[in-house]
């Protein structure tokens, strides 16, 4: 299934999204809550409770009430995840572009749950940001809560996948002497379009991943190329911290980022950032101040 949330920002509601319907090349989004009124949201209590479950059982018992997907406003796929995790350097090429030695084991960070905005929503510059770029990432949805998971048990843990850009203000990373203050500014997390459940991806395994500036392509690479794998950050994770339903997990971004290219390309008001995966959409997001 392809999950989304649809509506005004602040009232989305959760629906599924339909390609080739009702004819080829048209799309609708399948309204959840006229299927079942207590489904409020893909949050924490809809993973927890089977909510994935029982939505496909829904979906072959009952009428549908579609709604034309052309012109509706998509929000982020997961309603209010507690925890964003990131890695940092989880691709060779990214850590060599900045002189960095590959990680020999995982870098993490945070970035701050209120930096989440729809896949199509303007990613806002802070007055005093001048250095500011994006990361294409693959994003993993924690299914049901995970402490103490093997690694070869870790799978059985994700809901599913999207895509994150993981959008950056180099000055404040600089300044602060850590990440998350770059990482965590208001609008710095595009999120979506859809949550592509695990059932309908399979392990994530040759996805090519892609993100542009006006059009431009800046990075183009490949989750085979990943130093640690999705299973492993999983398992590794769950050692020391408890993830719970609807938290996200941030892969890591390769090489290609825009603020280590000579010259460097960076956003600007007017700009689009594009962040593509194989089998989950394009996200598509106007720059502004």
């Amino acid at each position: 299934m392809k999950l989304v949330r649809f509506g005004p920002v602040g009232k989305e509601q959760p629906g599924v999204w339909l390609d080739n319907t009702p004819g080829p090349g048209q799309a609708s989004i399948l309204d959840v809550r006229a299927l079942a009124f207590d489904i409020e949201d893909y949050n924490e209590p809809f993973f927890t409770h089977w909510g994935l479950q029982r939505l496909e059982q829904l979906l072959k018992e009952k009428g549908r009430k579609l709604i034309p997907a052309d012109g509706v406003r998509l929000g982020p796929p997961v309603a209010r995840p507690e925890k964003i995790v990131c890695l940092g350097k989880n691709y060779a090429d990214h850590a060599m572009e900045f002189d960095a030695e590959v990680p020999t084991t995982p870098i993490y960070f945070s970035k701050a749950p209120s930096a989440i905005i729809g896949p199509f929503d303007p990613v806002r510059l802070p007055p005093e940001s001048q250095r500011v770029d994006g990361e294409v990432e693959l994003a993993v949805v924690i299914g049901k809560t995970a402490k103490n998971v093997p690694v070869a048990d870790a799978m059985n843990y994700v809901a599913g996948f999207t895509i994150l850009n993981d959008i950056t203000d180099r000055d404040a990373q600089r300044d602060s002497k850590q990440w998350f203050r770059g990482k965590g500014v208001d609008t710095f997390c595009p999120l979506g379009p859809f949550l592509v459940t695990r059932d309908e991806t399979g392990n994530p395994a040759h996805w090519t991943l892609q993100s542009k500036i006006n059009d431009a392509v800046l990075q183009q690479s490949s989750t085979d190329h990943m130093i640690f794998t999705i299973p492993y950050i999983v398992s590794h994770l769950t050692r020391t911290m408890t993830l719970r339903a609807g938290d996200l997990i941030a892969t890591g971004t390769p090489g290609g980022i825009g603020s280590a290219r000579k010259p460097p390309v960076l956003l600007h008001p007017k700009d689009t950032i594009e962040a593509e995966i194989q089998g989950l959409g394009k996200q598509k997001n106007p720059v502004e101040r």
